[in-house]
């Protein structure tokens, strides 16, 4: 009996070792498939750096066989001074800009590194890396960094538009630097991106930069990012510029022409050499982006006039693409105005509207300076002041309470002073609107504030244009 007891005692234990190891295996798995389902590439060091365990991710950043890795120590790949700081300091260091070198590559990470301690002594590494390409597509994909206009958004029967199209098309095949020049309003950003669209660097980044609206002290940092501690207010982990979120695609540099100086010198070195070095680096970095810039001005005369630099302007300037203002291409103006009639019918399904053959011809009087954005303005207008399904001459109502279209001959038969055609204009509006001042402002594009101010100012009843009006 004793040793039956001892046989049970004997499969007991043997049990308890399998269950235990059954388990053990259970976590080793469900912990391996925690490593290898993180978005992040992870990396475990022992105390000596040499490489012990690796997710799936490291492996597709890194480009190199998981086995080979394990025979490889951190710092023959990493050579970055952040690596020997947290060895000596025992810090985590987090966000940190590194790149790995492997096989005569370089690849740009964003690294986390984590020092694992036992009884105060440093006897491993935690990495998360991640990919900077990666990194900044989802930057990208999350602010919107995407051309959404194509040629086929460009309307004309313009001879002369059309040839403009074709040479774009050809442009955008090539991987040169392109200069786009038109008055305001001509579409330049509608060419940009549909250039970037037809080219090989579609599924990149198309990244926007309105040069002129940028401070003058902060034009470098945005275009070329900045280092932690670059100037008082920098991002703790430093911020990467627009050329850097471009990296793979499209820069669209509108308004060039207001670049300083300064900034066109650096600007002329970052297209010779595709490298970039963020304000407070002191290393370059390697870009691959397509620079398409754009302006209004006459570039040529601002070189003559040393507005601009005349070795910049050659290096944009590889392909010209000279866009057509409205008032030489008449034709386009019945064209456009219906689009943006159907447009707006398709926004205000209930209420659709059309267009009467004389309002286009009234239209086609009219030399827009403003070209196609002016004409937009003047569509959408009429389209809003129409009561009935049909919009006529009628309709072409400005800010004075006279027809917005008008000839040269009839803009001078009466002029008056600043002060009663805006108090015309805002009485005109409260009218439309049945004395509803919120619409009337969203009307004549001010705020809310502001046409309050001015009825007061003039003294309007709002009551004489609507007794029920909502206010």
């Amino acid at each position: 009996m004793e040793d039956m007891s001892f046989l049970d005692d004997v499969g007991s234990m043997c049990r308890i070792d399998m269950d235990s190891i059954l388990e053990y295996d259970i976590s080793s798995f469900i912990l391996k498939a925690i490593f290898d389902c993180c978005y992040d590439g992870l990396i475990i060091t022992d105390e000596n750096l040499l490489i012990k365990k690796v997710n799936i991710t490291t492996v597709k950043i890194l480009g190199v066989k998981e086995e080979t890795l394990y025979l490889t120590y951190l710092n023959e790949i990493l050579k970055d001074e952040i690596l020997k700081t947290v060895v000596l300091t025992g810090e985590n260091k987090w966000s940190q800009d590194c790149s790995f070198y492997i096989d005569g590559k370089r690849i740009r990470c964003v690294v986390n590194l984590v020092p694992v301690k036992l009884r105060g002594r440093i006897i491993g590494l935690v990495l998360a890396i991640r990919d900077t390409k990666n990194l900044h597509k989802m930057v990208n994909n999350l602010v919107g960094y995407k051309a959404s206009f194509t040629f086929d958004d460009v309307i004309t029967k313009n001879e002369r538009e059309k040839t403009v199209i074709k040479l774009a098309k050809r442009a955008a095949k090539t991987n040169c630097n392109i200069l786009i020049e038109g008055e305001s309003g001509t579409g330049k950003e509608v060419f940009a991106q549909s250039i970037h669209n037809y080219s090989s660097r579609s599924k990149g980044p198309f990244v926007a930069v309105n040069c002129a609206a940028i401070p003058r002290e902060l034009v470098e940092s945005e275009l070329f990012g900045y280092e932690k501690g670059a100037f008082t207010g920098a991002s703790k982990g430093g911020n990467p510029g627009k050329f850097e979120l471009a990296d793979g695609g499209t820069i669209f540099l509108d308004e060039i022409g207001e670049l300083p100086l300064d900034i066109q010198s650096k600007l002329l070195r970052v297209l010779d050499n595709l490298k970039i070095v963020r304000v407070g680096g002191n290393y370059e970095k390697s870009i691959d982006v397509r620079v398409i810039a754009a302006t209004n001005r006459v570039l040529k005369d601002e070189v003559e006039n040393k507005n601009f630099r005349g070795d910049l302007y050659y290096r944009l300037n590889v392909m010209n693409i000279h866009l057509i203002p409205l008032r030489d291409r008449k034709e386009d103006i019945e064209l456009l105005a219906q689009h943006f009639v159907s447009q707006l019918n398709i926004k205000n399904p209930c209420d659709p509207k059309y267009i009467d053959p004389s309002y286009i011809e009234k239209l086609k009087r009219y030399n827009f300076e403003g070209n196609t954005r002016e004409l937009r303005n003047v569509v959408e207008r009429s389209y809003y002041l129409c009561e009935d399904t049909m919009i006529t001459s009628k309709y072409l109502i400005g800010r004075s309470g006279k027809t917005e279209v008008q000839t040269s001959n009839d803009l001078s038969k009466e002029v008056l002073p600043l002060e009663v055609v805006e108090e015309r204009c805002i009485r005109n509006a409260l009218q439309y609107c049945k004395g509803n001042a919120m619409k009337a402002s969203e009307l004549l594009q001010i705020g809310k504030a502001t046409i309050y101010r001015k009825i007061t100012k003039y003294d309007i009843d709002l009551n004489l244009y609507n007794d029920k009006s909502e206010n």
